[in-house]
């Protein structure tokens, strides 16, 4: 009977450990998603313009695209603002009204991202291209959705603009003359997409809690940084260059460049 009462007690403690968890893990769960529509939500109020207008432009050749590729900016911008507007409710990850529209934002970018992967888009709107797609995705991983498929796109059509989400230069990739070039992230937030990349208050935070600082190229090449008192807290989400000595991984900085 003891041993009754015993384990009838261990199992209301542990239900009850057990719950402020399971809390934490939902809020930032759906913290997490609203996060994600929040940077789908800046982008589109400038992308499908741009794309309208680079796709009438050469050296983007319209009539080689298919309708759903020229439809597809229009209907993805449609499709977000409608997430946006679904993003408060409380049972986010298992709404299923919100999977829907993630899964019909999915299906509008498809022939679209096709579309930016065949044509000489701008170099900038190809970078935020990029951003989107991954970001997409990451929405997908989240209700096991089919992810758009990684392309590269063919180059390049000049590098008027901005450059992606950060509003700087698209960095460089791996090793360049002077040092390497990429993003000032928190090592958590590194391995979660190009969405996570640029937010600083977010990397703050993940910093505060006892992450390491991380470069991240644009490929998604992590480099760890030896040094981490040479990073100031101006540079996180922000597109830098780092000077100094790398054994492998590992940078040790000498000096930042932003």
């Amino acid at each position: 009977m003891l041993l009754r009462r015993f384990a009838i007690a261990c199992l209301a403690v542990c239900s009850v450990s057990a719950a402020p968890q399971d809390t934490d893990r939902d809020t930032r769960a759906r913290e997490y998603v609203q996060f994600l529509v929040l940077q789908l939500d800046q982008w589109r109020q400038e992308f499908p313009h741009r794309f309208y207008l680079a796709m009438m432009r050469p050296p983007v050749d319209a009539a080689k695209m298919s309708a759903g590729a020229k439809a597809g900016a229009g209907e993805l911008g449609d499709s977000i603002g409608r997430l946006a507007a679904l993003g408060n409710a409380r049972d986010l990850t298992a709404n299923a009204e919100f999977r829907s529209q993630v899964d019909q934002a999915l299906a509008a970018a498809k022939d679209l991202n096709l579309a930016m992967s065949t044509q000489k888009f701008p170099t900038p709107l190809q970078s935020d291209w990029d951003q989107i797609r991954s970001t997409l995705n990451n929405l997908a991983r989240v209700y096991k959705l089919e992810m758009l498929a990684v392309l590269d796109a063919p180059g390049g059509g000049g590098r008027g603009g901005r450059g992606g989400a950060a509003g700087g230069p698209t960095p460089a990739t791996g090793v360049v003359a002077g040092g390497v070039a990429g993003y000032i992230v928190d090592q958590s937030c590194a391995k979660r997409g190009k969405g996570m990349w640029t937010n600083n208050e977010c990397i703050a935070k993940c910093l505060r809690d006892g992450d390491k600082i991380v470069l991240v190229t644009e490929e998604g090449k992590i480099y760890q940084i030896s040094n981490q008192d040479k990073i100031t807290p101006e540079s996180y989400g922000q597109v830098v260059t780092l000077v100094g000595k790398a054994d492998g991984d590992t940078i040790t900085v000498g000096s930042l460049k932003m």
